[in-house]
């Protein structure tokens, strides 16, 4: 028996533990033997392969005992793998993310590993049965996944890229309700946005701007002016220089929506070095409800992404793909919510 023959045999055979066919033992090693039509030493070392995979753990009498955690379980040491780089990792939103994914993996002893580069799938020892790429990567970035990896079960987190599965965070309907808080509840007119990375079609980033630009075009009494903050450059000195370009670009306006709640810090920045008042000559909002919102003052108004909701449904998803890996493609929103504190009213939030 050749070696593609030999590991066929040695899955279906799992595909049987998994499915639910095979439960408590197995059949006899002769029984095995006849139903497969292969000699008893070629069961044996089918055995002790199901034993490497922690399928099966012992002996009873003449037949070798299921683990119990495999049995009629399809998600049973399958491998799915996280693709982020660094910066993204060190965001608390995706942390968060991933440690209750890692939890409820767990739970169906799902095996969870960790690449921060496309590159690392062509040095791995095996081969994924899912792949989660968090935020953005190019199309480049993707086409090197693909090439090693042409199985192509791949889920985005946070990139609404139609063109595979996806969890993301409503941005767009994030930016709309900030003009319209901005807008409705405050009665501001001239509202500024400091946006970053909108090149990136599909981003959380890009998203919020068109949020912001699709409230601003249907409504005629608002004028919206657009500041780019380099991605490189997500800092709060950098946001003040954009802060102060664009207030150049329009002197008269008086709310801000922030992409991001370090940006935001730049409009505080700005208003410190130009003697302006929070809320009252700014209001400001931001995004991703960052610990350092509530420890300012006045307290960031901003948006907190929905961690369990998004958590579960990318664990619901996962097991689909791992299912019906043909299944259409999926795409799901999941909305976050505005909190209101003092950087729009002037009250702090309890």
């Amino acid at each position: 028996m050749s070696k593609i023959e030999f590991m066929s045999l040695a899955e279906k055979i799992a595909d049987g533990i998994k499915s639910g066919i095979y439960q408590d033992t197995l059949p006899s090693i002769a029984r095995l033997s006849e139903k497969f039509d292969v000699c008893p030493a070629t069961v044996k070392r089918v055995l002790s392969q199901l034993r490497d995979w922690d399928l099966v753990d012992g002996e009873r009498g003449k037949c070798v005992r299921i683990n119990p955690k495999a049995s009629g379980n399809p998600f049973f040491h399958r491998n799915v793998v996280i693709l982020a780089d660094l910066p993204t990792l060190s965001c608390p939103f995706y942390a968060q993310v991933l440690n209750r994914l890692n939890e409820s993996f767990g739970s169906v002893y799902l095996c969870f590993h960790l690449f921060v580069s496309p590159e690392q799938f062509r040095e791995c020892g095996f081969q994924p049965d899912c792949v989660i790429v968090i935020n953005y990567y190019s199309d480049s970035d993707m086409e090197t996944l693909k090439r090693y990896y042409p199985s192509g079960n791949i889920i985005k987190l946070n990139h609404a890229d139609r063109r595979y599965h996806y969890v993301a965070s409503d941005g767009r309907m994030a930016g709309y309700e900030a003009l319209a808080y901005l807008a409705k509840e405050c009665g501001h007119t001239h509202i500024g946005m400091l946006a970053t990375q909108t090149n990136y079609t599909y981003g959380c980033f890009r998203l919020r701007y068109e949020g912001a630009r699709e409230y601003a075009m249907t409504h005629d009494k608002i004028k919206l002016t657009v500041v780019e903050v380099p991605e490189a450059q997500e800092s709060t000195e950098a946001s003040c220089g954009a802060m102060e370009e664009l207030m150049r670009k329009d002197p008269r306006i008086t709310g801000v929506f922030a992409s991001c709640d370090v940006i935001a810090l730049g409009v505080y920045a700005y208003a410190v070095k130009h003697s302006r008042s929070i809320p009252h000559d700014l209001a400001v909002i931001g995004f991703d409800n960052q610990d350092f919102c509530r420890t300012v003052y006045p307290q960031i108004s901003t948006f907190s992404e929905n961690v369990p909701e998004t958590a579960a449904v990318l664990f619901e998803l996962v097991k689909k793909v791992l299912v019906d890996a043909a299944m259409p493609l999926q795409h799901h929103t999941v909305s976050p919510k505005l909190l209101i504190r003092g950087s729009t009213t002037g009250k702090e939030s309890r």
